[in-house]
């Protein structure tokens, strides 16, 4: 039986990380843009793309990253698609656009992380682009993501919207992607991340240095668009429910 995501409780306030160095703020009352698509940019930022594709490919090994699913990237050839994943260390954004390579995957952070000096930086060189903490925040992203999915890139949400670490708890899901989803009628794509701790001769390894196991589930389609133009809450929230649960049962299923 799927769980309501509604039912599912947030990311634990006392599990949210700090983030203390957040000096840059961004006024976006003032033309701020969210994401190139420029030529010129990815020609600039392809060398440090390039070196970062081989540093990951060695925290891959280093972490003992094992991917299934793959053949549900097939959907990847054909059109845009959002991508969710469960938030739950440092490096799954990073796993996701290793795995997707060499489609073309935007993702989605938290406004504050954008918000630190050299960070910020760097964030947009791999192809981030920040959430408006505003109220109108969804809302500004709505135009440049329409144009990514419809270039056939990959948008990469992290519903849960906060990152715990090193948890394998599904948390409440927001629902930005999933109205993204319906809003651009592009498929969501979900990942889910298995952790596992390292033992040898009984004893457990490193906790800081887990295995990981990424697990490509099937794409969930949105429902067609509703000739009153009304927005299907109901039929977004099962879509965030199926895709939480399926999370959640690959989770038990892998680490039973």
């Amino acid at each position: 039986m799927t769980k309501d995501n509604r039912l599912r409780r947030p990311v634990p306030k006392d599990k949210i990380i700090p983030i203390k160095r957040d000096t840059k703020k961004i006024d976006f009352t003032k033309k701020y843009k969210l994401i190139y698509f420029d030529w010129w940019f990815e020609l600039l930022i392809l060398p440090f793309y390039l070196v970062c594709y081989a540093l990951t490919a060695l925290c891959a090994v280093y972490f003992g990253l094992r991917v299934t699913g793959r053949e549900n990237l097939r959907i990847l050839r054909r059109r845009g698609c959002v991508v969710i994943a469960n938030h739950c260390h440092y490096l799954d954004t990073v796993f996701a656009n290793y795995t997707l390579f060499p489609h073309r995957l935007y993702t989605a952070v938290v406004q504050r992380n954008f918000e630190v000096p050299v960070v910020r930086r760097i964030l947009r060189w791999l192809r981030a682009f920040p959430i408006p903490e505003s109220a109108s925040g969804l809302r500004m992203i709505v135009k440049p993501v329409r144009e990514a999915l419809r270039r056939g890139h990959h948008v990469l949400v992290m519903p849960e919207g906060e990152l715990c670490l090193m948890s394998q708890e599904i948390f409440r899901f927001r629902p930005g992607a999933f109205y993204l989803s319906y809003l651009h009628q592009a498929p969501v794509l979900p990942i889910v991340y298995v952790l596992t701790k390292r033992t040898r001769n009984g004893v457990d390894g490193n906790p800081n240095r887990p295995r990981f196991h990424q697990v490509i589930g099937e794409p969930i389609f949105p429902p067609p668009p509703s000739p009153d133009g009304a927005l299907p809450r109901e039929e977004l929230n099962a879509m965030a429910s199926k895709a939480a649960q399926w999370m959640e049962d690959t989770i038990a299923f892998h680490q039973a």
